[in-house]
C-alpha cells in the first residue's frame, strides 16, 4: 500500500524555529508546509516543499550526473545536486521574496538543511546584487524520543549532538567518559573509533567487552599495537581575536574558548556562482584584523595579507565604477550561466553590485580576485 504523504517525515523533522547566531534572521517551519522568515526588516510568509538529496546523491554520483540532466532531476525543475557534502534536504519555496510592504528587499536563492541539524539560507540583495549566506540553528532542542547514540552527548540546553560544540547554544561539549585511540582520536567512549574504525581498547568485536584485567595488547595482539605519535593538526594561519577573553586565531563567529560572539569588520566581499552541473560557488572575503594586517578568507582557508591592499582594491572599485552602483542597478535584467558580485565597505555600509545589474562587475571581480589571492603574506 502506497504512503499518501511520504515526505511528511521531512516536514516533521524540519518543524520548529530557527535563528542565526546573531539573531538577525528567524525562520519558522511547520509540519503543514508553512514557512515564515524575518530578516533585515523584510518578511516572507508562504509554503515550502522538500527534496531529500542524500539517497539520490548515492544513486547518482557526480560522474553520472555529468552524463545527462535527467539523472539529477526529480521533476522538470527540481535539481537534487547537493550544494554541500553535508546537505540532506533542500527546500523549494512557493515564494522566494522577502518584502517590506510591497518592496522586495531580498530574494532567497537557496535554502537547505544539513546533517548537523543546521539550516542554510543563501540570499541576494535586490538593491546591490550582493549574495550572502546565513547559518541558522534551532531555537530550542528538537524533541528526541530515541536514546543517545554512540559518540553523542546531551547539552545542558537539551540538544543532542556529536561535535565539539553544541549547535543550539554554542557551549563546548563536556566529556564524562573518553578514550584515546592509537590513531590519535580522543573522544567519548564507543565500541569502535569513529575516525579509523578500530575497536576501542577493552572491546573485542567477537565477544564484546573484555575483562578489566585484560590489556589492549593481550586482547588484540600486534595488529593494534600502534604506538606512533599522531601528527598534530596544523594551527590556523589567520583568524579573529576574541574581544571578551583574548583568544586568538578564531575562525568562527563564536569564540571556541569562552563562547562569546566575536566582532568582525568585513571590508570586501566578492563571489561567483556558475550554473554548471553541479553548480559551482567561489568567494573571497577580506576582514580587518589590525591597522597593518587583514585576513583574507578564500572558501575555508584564511591567511594574513597586508593592509596596503586596501587602496589598490579601492582603485579597482573606482575603475569599474562599482562605487556608482546605484546608477546601474536598473540597466540589466540578469545574465544566464551564473553571476559575479562585488561588495565593499563604503564607510557606512556594505555596498556593491553584480553582473545582474552592470557588466563591469565581472572585470572588478577578476581584478580583485587576483589582488587578494596572490598578495604575499605579511
Amino acid at each position: 500500500m502506497a504512503i499518501q504523504n511520504p515526505d511528511y517525515k521531512y516536514y516533521k523533522q524540519l518543524a520548529g524555529t530557527w535563528k542565526s547566531a546573531d539573531g538577525t534572521c528567524i525562520v519558522t517551519l511547520t509540519e503543514t508546509v508553512g514557512i515564515n522568515m524575518e530578516y533585515g526588516g523584510a518578511v516572507l510568509n508562504g509554503n515550502y516543499g522538500v527534496i531529500p538529496t542524500g539517497p539520490l546523491m548515492e544513486l547518482y554520483p557526480q560522474g553520472v550526473m555529468e552524463m545527462g540532466m535527467m539523472n539529477t532531476l526529480r521533476s522538470s525543475d527540481d535539481m537534487v545536486a547537493r550544494r554541500d557534502p553535508s546537505e540532506d534536504i533542500q527546500l523549494k519555496l512557493g515564494d522566494r521574496s522577502l518584502k517590506n510592504g510591497d518592496r522586495i528587499l531580498y530574494n532567497i536563492d537557496f535554502i537547505w538543511h544539513d546533517l548537523s541539524d543546521r539550516l542554510h539560507v543563501e540570499l541576494s540583495n535586490t538593491a546591490t546584487g550582493e549574495k550572502s549566506g546565513l547559518m541558522l540553528y534551532r531555537e530550542t532542542a528538537p524533541a528526541r524520543t530515541d536514546r543517545i547514540k554512540d559518540g553523542e552527548v546531551q547539552c545542558e540546553c537539551g540538544q543532542i549532538f556529536s561535535g565539539k560544540f553544541c549547535p543550539n547554544c554554542g557551549k563546548m561539549r563536556i566529556e564524562t567518559n573518553t578514550f584515546t585511540c592509537s590513531c590519535g582520536y580522543t573522544g567519548p567512549v564507543s565500541n569502535f573509533c569513529p575516525e579509523c574504525g578500530k575497536p576501542r581498547p577493552g572491546f573485542n568485536p567477537s565477544i564484546g567487552a573484555t575483562p578489566a584485567a585484560v590489556t589492549p595488547s593481550t586482547a588484540f595482539g600486534p595488529l593494534y599495537k600502534d604506538t606512533a605519535v599522531p601528527e598534530k593538526e596544523p594551527e590556523p594561519t589567520a583568524g579573529w581575536t576574541c574581544t571578551e577573553c583574548g583568544a586568538k586565531l578564531q575562525t568562527s563567529v563564536i569564540c571556541s574558548k569562552c563562547g562569546a560572539m566575536i566582532k568582525t569588520e568585513l571590508l570586501f566581499a566578492i563571489s561567483e556562482y556558475t550554473t554548471c552541473c553541479p553548480p559551482r560557488n567561489d568567494s573571497v572575503r577580506v576582514w580587518k584584523f589590525s591597522d597593518t594586517q587583514l585576513i583574507m578568507q578564500h572558501g575555508k582557508t584564511l591567511r594574513f595579507i597586508p593592509a596596503t591592499v586596501i587602496e589598490p582594491a579601492m582603485e579597482i572599485i573606482r575603475k569599474y565604477e562599482i562605487d556608482k552602483w546605484e546608477e546601474y542597478k536598473n540597466s540589466l535584467n540578469g545574465v544566464m550561466g551564473g553571476s559575479r558580485s562585488v561588495s565593499y565597505w563604503d564607510g557606512e555600509k556594505m555596498a556593491g553590485t553584480s553582473t545582474d545589474h552592470m557588466p563591469g562587475a565581472s572585470g572588478a571581480y577578476s581584478s580583485l580576485y587576483a589582488l587578494f589571492t596572490t598578495t604575499s603574506n605579511c
